[in-house]
């Protein structure tokens, strides 16, 4: 036999996936119409938990700098300071907050493609980096929002990769650099604990000697999650009420809903909140269990390669995710979204021939398509029976601009959102109206959950008003006491204005 140099290696790769280069740069550009038309549908209609993040990257921008986003004792803040550049240059707006999340699902999907060339090959990586793009339907929505769940998906694909690289070589730099990785996954959110702690015990046992570099591993991990450290040694480790939630749930009750109803509706095979198949039942269930021998028979075949560890993966994240109570929702997969990378390296390695791969990123574009149709549509139905904030807060911000007001009690879907697109020039805040006083010359509502303490400070020491959803008026016990000491309504859409008259 004779040999062939490693440069020459590279050339062949490089010819045999020549060929498709067109397909991928299609797939490539189908994800970013995908991504436009969210921003542009009504799942792209900006929410307050949004404006929150840009809030906090405008005042990141001025130095104001916070562990977690503000109010809160998790969600760690790496993601919104990528904005902080792009709003000192082009100034805060929704389009720079929201591409952030965008380009770190394209790097995630850069690395699933790396991740998979070592595990599955060229071409099978190169399908698993197509498949992520695409797919599934939720995180082409969820991963369009600011937060920290792109970097999620970035940090579990990173985490992939510096293991395999660790296996490949257990030397000082690489594993060192996993532990400051695995610091800082952990701080941006402890929802990557699932991933790394399996992905942990995996590396050692395919490489041992991995081991003898922990000296150097461990401090590097704790100074990559020290913002973490330093807010919990502070705040009597607050973070880890994470563990806990207000509603009483089994532990194998949580493991169950990720069976079902979670997994198939991350996976595209149901529609998110509402739980209904996309295929007729008979044929959902024979979709199950054609996965399910499929997952059994590759982790049979795999087991000592290193495409195990994406098995060890799937099969230990259930059971360790399930431990937070939180995980009870049924209706939300979003704590299921840090495992898609690992679900398109699982389904991408069954695409041994190219007929095989191709009609497996076109089923997923499909489901895509489905379930983004479905869910712009479930959000137009529910929006038209229980209309929530508008799409266009240009109306109100210019009706309090008329009524010279620039402190507002509202919802918190209307304060923090009135807050960002005013540039805080308008300051909105947080209230549950669940009583009021008169003080000062006007209405001192109840103070209730204090998500930024500047902010309540500014609005009770001002002229404030108050903004109510008009459908909700005759459940808000505040409004009897507020007409007659003075306020006057104006209505804004859906929204009613109250304010005392200028001069008073």
């Amino acid at each position: 036999m004779v040999a062939v140099p490693a440069r020459a290696h590279v050339k062949l790769r490089q010819l045999s996936l020549s060929g498709w280069a067109v397909p991928l740069v299609l797939v490539g550009a189908a994800g970013i119409v995908a991504r436009v038309w969210v921003y542009n549908s009504v799942l792209g209609v900006p929410s307050s938990d949004d404006a929150l993040v840009g809030l906090w990257a405008m005042h990141a921008a001025r130095g104001d700098f916070t562990t977690f986003f503000w109010g809160l004792h998790y969600g760690g803040t790496q993601e919104p300071l990528l904005a902080v550049p792009l709003f000192l240059v082009f100034g805060s707006s929704w389009l720079a907050l929201k591409i952030v999340p965008i380009m770190l699902s394209g790097v995630a999907a850069i690395l699933v493609w790396r991740v998979g060339r070592r595990i599955l090959g060229e071409f099978r990586g190169a399908v698993a980096g197509a498949l992520f793009w695409i797919w599934p339907p939720y995180n082409l929505d969820s991963l369009s929002r600011p937060g920290f769940y792109a970097a999620n998906v970035f940090y579990c694909a990173l985490l992939m990769l510096l293991a395999l690289r660790i296996v490949e070589r257990p030397d000082r730099m690489r594993v060192g650099l996993f532990g400051l990785v695995f610091g800082l996954a952990y701080w941006e959110t402890s929802q990557i604990v699932p991933i790394a702690a399996p992905l942990v015990a995996w590396t050692i046992w395919k490489q041992p000697r991995a081991v003898r570099h922990v000296w150097i591993a461990a401090p590097l991990a704790v100074l990559g999650a020290l913002p973490w450290l330093i807010w919990n040694v502070g705040h009597h480790f607050g973070s880890l009420d994470m563990l806990q939630y207000g509603v009483q749930s089994s532990y194998w009750h949580r493991v169950r809903i990720f069976v079902s109803p979670l997994l198939p509706m991350t996976s595209g095979l149901r529609y998110p909140f509402t739980q209904v198949p996309v295929l007729p039942g008979p044929l959902s269930n024979l979709v199950y269990v054609l996965l399910l021998a499929l997952f059994v028979f590759g982790f049979v075949k795999t087991r000592r390669t290193n495409a195990s560890m994406l098995y060890v993966i799937a099969i230990c994240f259930p059971f360790l995710y399930a431990i937070s109570a939180w995980t009870v929702e049924s209706s939300d997969p979003r704590y299921l979204i840090i495992l898609t990378p690992v679900l398109a390296l699982l389904l991408a390695q069954f695409a041994v021939r190219p007929v095989v791969g191709v009609a497996l990123v076109v089923a997923a574009g499909a489901l895509s398509v489905a379930g983004l149709h479905t869910l712009a549509h479930n959000a137009e139905v529910g929006q038209a029976a229980n209309p929530g904030p508008p799409r266009d807060f240009g109306p109100l911000i210019r009706t309090l601009d008329r009524l010279g007001v620039h402190d507002v009690y509202s919802t918190h879907w209307i304060a923090y959102r009135l807050a960002f697109e005013t540039n805080e020039r308008i300051i909105g805040v947080k209230n549950d109206f669940s009583s009021v006083t008169f003080a000062h010359g006007q209405a001192q509502p109840a103070s209730g959950f204090i998500r930024y303490p500047p902010y309540e400070r500014k609005v009770r020491a001002g002229r404030h008003a108050f903004v109510f959803y008009r459908g909700a008026l005759p459940s808000i016990r505040i409004v009897k006491p507020l007409e007659r000491y003075g306020y006057e309504p104006h209505r804004v859409g859906n929204l009613v204005v109250y304010t005392l008259p200028r001069g008073r």
